[in-house]
């Protein structure tokens, strides 16, 4: 091989190396150029849903259950079917915030255990019927000593709407036997959740720097969080709000007493604030003006476009079956119960769309939750 052809060799050898090294520091100034905007949409999305969403939502929570407290107040002086009424409204007025909020059930307040003593389901009656006849005197403290199962707002709503007839619920806490301690255990809860509608914005208070700062990708990150309880939260309506009540876990056996809150005729109603507050976490839009940050932002940034489309299209398809709804889910079960399973079905693409595209997509850490296996 002659010395000239040797220096082409070589030449070449070098130019491919330089270039070589060169794309490498192209790409990994793009990796890194991609991960900064990665970080720095975490940053955004996560001031939004905190200032925008979950302090609007505590502070309101607080609001409607000081007022809740304050007609039973007046209620507990002195009973009348008005006030009655009153009560029941602004009962709903609690519910419709609060199955909101229950979307943000994650990080230290999730480990507070808070979102139990606030609501859980179903209420146990015979615990309740139990303190109302006793000894014990019912006040706020007493409420604090008891299990969850017996306080909270399904305690409050299982002795609003005992009776789809008005004047009978009003003989329960004015004739019936026991009918003040069943007053007094009335306000107990009223207390109790007035306490607690201040305990859990005082924990999300506290919890503003670890959430904001919480960028990292995996289970402890505050984004991944975020997702979980979204998935958390899709499952329950599918298996606990919609398939036990359909009979899935009772040889098909229909039964409206699995729904959640079918007392008050507010399952319906439940459902569509859970599907609210989904869609807006989803999409950062908590605001009429101002930053709308949220997952799609992520979607469209990896040009996962598509995906973003057919989440929105999903979402779009559970407001529609629950739309076709027209009365109670309790009269749906019995007149048309496929439009409830259609209802189910619509919110099982959508989960299968979170959990598995979009997590997969964004890189997202999915945990097993208490739902899992059911």
């Amino acid at each position: 091989m002659s010395k000239i052809d040797l220096k082409k060799i070589t030449s070449i050898s070098i130019l491919f190396t330089v270039l070589i090294v060169f794309l490498m520091n192209c790409d990994g100034n793009s990796l890194s150029k991609i991960d900064s905007e990665i970080r720095y949409l975490r940053e955004v999305q996560l001031d939004n849903v905190y200032t925008n969403e979950i302090i609007p939502l505590t502070n309101n929570f607080i609001s409607e259950t000081a007022a809740l407290n304050s007609l039973i107040e007046s209620f507990h002086q002195s009973a009348s079917i008005e006030k009655l009424s009153a009560i029941q409204f602004q009962w709903k007025e609690v519910i419709t915030v609060w199955k909101r909020l229950e979307l943000y059930n994650l990080g230290t307040v999730e480990d507070s255990f808070i979102h139990f003593e606030i609501n859980r389901w179903p209420t146990n009656i015979d615990f309740m019927n139990t303190y109302i006849n006793g000894r014990e005197i019912l006040n706020e403290t007493f409420i604090a000593s008891k299990g969850s199962s017996s306080k909270g707002i399904s305690a409050i709503e299982y002795l609003l709407f005992s009776s789809q007839n008005n004047q009978n619920v009003l003989s329960e806490f004015t004739k019936n036997t026991n009918f003040e301690r069943r007053l007094g255990y009335l306000l107990a809860l009223s207390n109790n959740l007035k306490s607690k509608s201040e305990e859990i914005s005082t924990i999300w208070t506290n919890d503003k720097v670890r959430f904001l700062s919480a960028v990292e990708n995996g289970i402890n990150g505050s984004q991944n969080q975020l997702i979980n309880a979204m998935i958390t939260l899709i499952e329950e309506i599918i298996i606990s709000k919609l398939g036990k009540p359909l009979g899935e876990y009772e040889d098909g056996r229909i039964d409206f007493e699995e729904l959640e809150a079918y007392r008050s005729q507010t399952s319906l109603l439940i459902i569509q604030e859970h599907l609210t507050a989904l869609k807006r976490c989803y999409t950062g839009s908590f605001l009429q003006n101002g930053i709308k940050c949220g997952f799609d932002n992520y979607l469209k940034l990896m040009d996962r476009e598509a995906l973003d489309v057919r989440i929105i299209v999903a979402f779009e398809n559970c407001q529609n079956k629950i739309d076709a709804i027209t009365t109670t889910l309790q009269q749906e079960l019995v007149d048309n119960p496929e439009n409830i399973t259609n209802l189910q079905n619509a919110f099982r693409a959508l989960l299968v769309l979170i959990r598995v595209d979009m997590a997969t997509a964004i890189g997202a850490t999915v945990t097993l939750n208490d739902t899992d296996g059911d």
